[in-house]
């Protein structure tokens, strides 16, 4: 009967123990050995041999660094236009799909076909199509008789050609989970404010962005530290440039680590990202104060 006593109470931990191992081992143990590598003097060349401990010196060598600073910029302009423009138009198609139109099934298995695309894939063909010598874009524009749009050896054009990139790629993301959200809403509550009289832009404004507030929140945060740490977009269609006009902190903490060989660097600057991505998260739920 002991026995048995004992296994009832340490049941449910026995249930959970593989995903405390998984979490241990794939979030809790890199995060703390990147700390370790931080703030140690950790490259391609010591990497066998002893590790030098530098403590903060290799985060102020990233806050002094101009090419990180630009970075940051760069950063800052990638997501508030991503984010931007996802998480609009995803809300206005979800609207608009939830207005029960007419296959409208069909249209967002359709709307969702860009997330199922490898990101890669993705970049290589916005990158043909921006091409300035023979991308569809620019001979568009010469039919209609525009001039032809560098748009990606143009330093302050080159960031939104990648912002229109990831916007067409992580859209469909914004579309369904908002509207599995409003799909959670009871339909009963819209056939009262219609006898009551409301108008539908008074029913989306007063029901349904309310209740969809939670969704909004967790859309918001997943979005914002998606665009924050991604660079497959940015790798593949600029290579950074011209002129790190287009290389995000994301992509900074990629080229340093893994093709100059400072890892530590590297582990810096993703520590730096981490923070970035753990204030953001805070600010969004403060500001939509969601409990």
């Amino acid at each position: 009967m002991l026995s048995k006593s004992i296994f009832r109470k340490t049941e449910p931990y026995l249930f959970l123990t593989p995903a405390f191992v998984i979490l241990v081992l794939f979030l809790v143990f890199p995060l703390f050995w990147n700390i370790y590598i931080s703030l140690h003097d950790v490259s391609l060349v010591n990497l066998l041999k002893g590790w030098t401990y530098v403590g903060w010196e290799n985060f102020l060598d990233l806050v002094e660094d101009s090419n990180f600073q630009t970075s940051l910029k760069v950063t800052f302009e990638f997501v508030a236009g991503s984010v931007a423009l996802q998480f609009g138009i995803g809300l206005l198609i979800s609207t608009l799909l939830n207005q029960k139109v007419r296959g409208g099934w069909v249209l967002l298995a359709i709307f969702i076909i860009p997330w199922t695309i490898s990101a890669v894939i993705a970049a290589f063909s916005f990158k043909f199509m921006f091409d300035e010598s023979f991308g569809i874009l620019d001979y568009l524009f010469g039919k209609m008789g525009l001039p032809p749009v560098n748009w990606l050896s143009d330093p302050n054009m080159v960031i939104w050609s990648v912002v229109i990139a990831n916007t067409w790629y992580g859209t469909p993301f914004t579309i369904l989970f908002l509207t599995a959200g409003t799909l959670s809403i009871n339909p009963t509550i819209y056939e009262a404010a219609v006898i009551d009289g409301a108008s539908k832009f008074k029913s989306f404004l007063h029901i349904t962005l309310p209740l969809l507030k939670p969704f909004i929140v967790i859309n918001l945060i997943l979005i914002t530290m998606w665009s924050v740490n991604f660079f497959d977009l940015q790798l593949v269609m600029t290579g950074g440039g011209p002129m790190f006009a287009s290389t995000t902190a994301s992509l900074y903490m990629y080229r340093q680590a893994f093709e100059f060989g400072l890892l530590s660097k590297g582990a810096s600057a993703g520590l730096i990202l981490v923070v970035i991505n753990l204030v953001v998260a805070f600010i969004y739920v403060k500001l939509l104060r969601v409990r």
